[in-house]
């Protein structure tokens, strides 16, 4: 959970803010930007704190479908993975908290309410397999892969070969297959980093050329969008956010059906929360130089295709921690306890307001979903003693021991 990569160097601590290349990761994999691009969400509830519009909607369905963290959830039913093994079952109906499949080191977890999907770290082994609620195991394929989408019917995944060996992400040819491992079939060739798929288009990153492509879900009608050295974060109603590393990593929102093409800023992360996507980036001023001296908090506006600042986190306050979660009138990060003030540990920040107000959550590491965060209870020694979930609003712990 708290798996902490050090950078040595300002260019390299750049990039661990950015989101990009080698992933920022105090759990394995947590942000890894494929997983944040997803249809409309289920329902919408529109709140107001300090004049701005914040969207909750449930994010559950797509979150456990396509975001690949070690923590997701259907209804009931919660699956995790832990520290270093393992993956783990909590019924909140039932109030239960057990293992159900022994395994080394997990990387990535999917789950469609039937079936917990999941592959080894690709250091450690090769395949994707299957688990079943009772904890019963296949491999359903022998491909390796850092990445998977499910539909309905379908996965798709990168049948992967090897990384980049500068940053660190996949590559490799995108494929689909049935659930069962069956049909699997060669989509498109020499892919680049992740992919992210919207209604019937999968984005991606082609291998030779670095740039950004649109094509079907069958493989077809291919289109490049963007050139460049392009590196895909999500696409959503439209509109894609993604990063040209060609021009000194700089953040880009895309119009996908006029190709209009709008400059956010310099360096930062992005993600796709309650139904909206969300960006944090070194604006630029009018002469192109980005801010040295603030984050910009950007959401964009799916209407207009254009971003709108929510606010702006001076780097002297938050420094390079990572933002993982806008809930009501707050921002929430990721604090290593390396270079901060806040120690290790989640904590947030007002939203609208001039001065800077940042506020404790729990030192622990935490996955985010709909209005909760959760995360995994240690004792002394370290050893996991249980699951828990904080209320963000009230600050309500619940928690569910290990059995």
């Amino acid at each position: 959970m708290k798996k902490i990569k050090v950078f040595l160097g300002i260019a390299l601590i750049l990039l661990t803010v950015s989101g990009c290349g080698p992933k920022p990761e105090p759990a394995p994999d947590n942000s890894s930007p494929h997983g944040e691009a997803t249809a409309k969400a289920d329902a919408a509830n529109k709140t107001e704190a300090a004049g701005t519009s914040i969207t909750a909607v449930s994010d559950e369905k797509n979150h456990s479908l396509h975001s690949g963290e070690r923590f997701v959830k259907n209804g009931d039913i919660l699956i995790y993975a832990g520290e270093n093994s393992n993956i783990y079952l909590v019924n909140t109906a039932t109030n239960e908290n057990r293992l159900l499949v022994e395994c080394d080191r997990p990387q990535k977890l999917y789950f469609d309410g039937t079936y917990i999907y999941y592959m080894p770290y690709y250091q450690m082994g090769r395949g994707i397999y299957r688990a079943s609620l009772t904890g019963e195991v296949q491999k359903i394929c022998e491909k390796s892969s850092i990445q998977l989408w499910l539909t309905d019917d379908k996965i798709y995944f990168t049948d992967q070969i090897g990384f980049d060996s500068i940053n660190g992400t996949p590559q490799g040819n995108l494929c689909s297959m049935d659930k069962d491992g069956s049909n699997i079939k060669v989509l498109i060739k020499n892919v680049k980093n992740y992919f992210t798929i919207q209604d019937e288009w999968i984005y991606y990153t082609d291998l030779n050329s670095r740039g950004l492509y649109r094509a079907q879900l069958d493989g077809s009608d291919r289109r490049m969008l963007a050139s460049g050295r392009t590196y895909i974060y999500t696409f959503a109603d439209g509109y894609g956010v993604y990063v040209d590393y060609a021009a000194g990593e700089t953040f880009h929102l895309i119009n996908a059906q006029t190709g209009e093409d709008a400059v956010l800023g310099q360096f930062g992360a992005c993600r796709r929360l309650n139904g909206e996507t969300y960006v944090k980036t070194r604006q630029k001023d009018a002469n192109g130089v980005p801010s040295m001296t603030e984050w910009s908090v950007l959401r964009i506006n799916e209407k207009t295709g254009k971003a709108e600042k929510l606010s702006s986190l001076k780097m002297s306050d938050v420094g390079i921690d990572m933002i993982q979660y806008v809930h009501g009138n707050w921002v929430y990060l990721y604090s290593t306890g390396v270079g901060s003030r806040q120690g290790q540990g989640a904590y947030r920040v007002k939203l609208s307001s001039d001065v800077y107000e940042a506020e404790p959550v729990v030192g622990q590491y935490l996955y985010y979903l709909d209005g909760y965060g959760f995360f995994i209870n240690k004792d002394q020694d370290g050893r996991q003693t249980g699951f828990s979930r904080i209320d963000l609003t009230t600050k309500e712990i619940t928690t569910w021991p290990l059995q």
